[in-house]
């Protein structure tokens, strides 16, 4: 029931991913997935044409993320279908998020937003990492830490741009 993969760029260092493996990345994609709504969501209500490309660019980023958790799943053996999605997580709530009025946002206040869904996203894999036993999953929850730090980075790093 172990897959045997090798892959040194994804900063997993494991020959294998157990079957809890699988089942914490299939984790994560439900949890891109959900980051990809919550930004198709705000990209309806942007106005603002500099607000709608930095929408795109997120979206773009989050399914290039997913991809690369999607493949990790089907290289470690693992098949995708909707019933992976229905694994009993406790996965952020959004909907203070969704319940904000977008009409009207400006860049920055869209940057914030982005923030907050990223910063949602990075606790909740540092949660996961925390209650995570076998050292295959840490290794998977890490990685995804280290990548939600990437996306706040470069949010920040956009946002410093924009302003100058």
């Amino acid at each position: 029931l172990l897959a045997k993969i090798n892959q040194p760029e994804s900063g997993i260092n494991m020959t294998e991913f157990s079957l809890e493996s699988i089942h914490a990345l299939q984790m994560a994609m439900q949890n891109e997935i959900a980051t990809v709504q919550i930004y198709e969501q705000m990209l309806k209500h942007a106005r603002d044409p500099k607000g709608r490309e930095l929408l795109h660019r997120l979206i773009v980023e989050e399914h290039q993320h997913e991809q690369k958790i999607k493949e990790k799943i089907i290289l470690a053996g693992g098949r995708i279908s909707q019933a992976d999605f229905t694994i009993e997580v406790e996965y952020p709530n959004r909907e203070q998020i969704l319940e904000m009025e977008l009409d009207n946002c400006n860049v920055s206040e869209l940057v914030n937003i982005a923030l907050e869904s990223e910063q949602i996203n990075r606790d909740f894999y540092y949660i996961q990492l925390r209650r995570a036993k076998n050292k295959e999953v840490k290794a998977i929850f890490k990685w995804l830490l280290e990548q939600e730090e990437l996306h706040i980075q470069n949010l920040r790093k956009e946002y410093s741009a924009y302003l100058s």
